[in-house]
């Protein structure tokens, strides 16, 4: 609203072109608007993201801790079982070299 359409004791006809440069006006306010808006949760979807991915990677090195010491675990076991009993262990390995050489003879 201006001020001549206050004051004025005659109203005086829309200009066409004045009502262009309000419409514009009115959409460049709204462009920032959801200019802001976007830019705004752009951000907070950016947050979110990087709090999910940060916790994904400590259940990751979580789960990976836990895995390792169960590899161990096994790993020593498995040890202990050869230093009792190495016969099965020779079996694979050589059953191992066996294959490895027969596969070798035919190519």
């Amino acid at each position: 609203m201006h001020l001549e359409d206050l004051f004025t004791t005659r109203r005086r006809r829309h200009d066409p072109l004045d009502v262009l440069a309000d419409q514009i006006n009115e959409l460049r306010r709204q462009t920032r608007h959801i200019s802001r808006t976007l830019s705004h949760n752009a951000g907070d979807v950016a947050g979110d993201l990087g709090d999910t991915l940060s916790g994904w990677s400590h259940d990751a090195a979580r789960q990976g801790a836990w895995l390792a010491g169960v590899a161990s675990r096994k790993a020593v076991q498995g040890a202990r079982a050869v230093q009792r009993d190495p016969v099965p262990i020779i079996a694979v390995l050589g059953t191992a070299v066996l294959l490895a050489s027969l596969i070798a003879r035919r190519r």
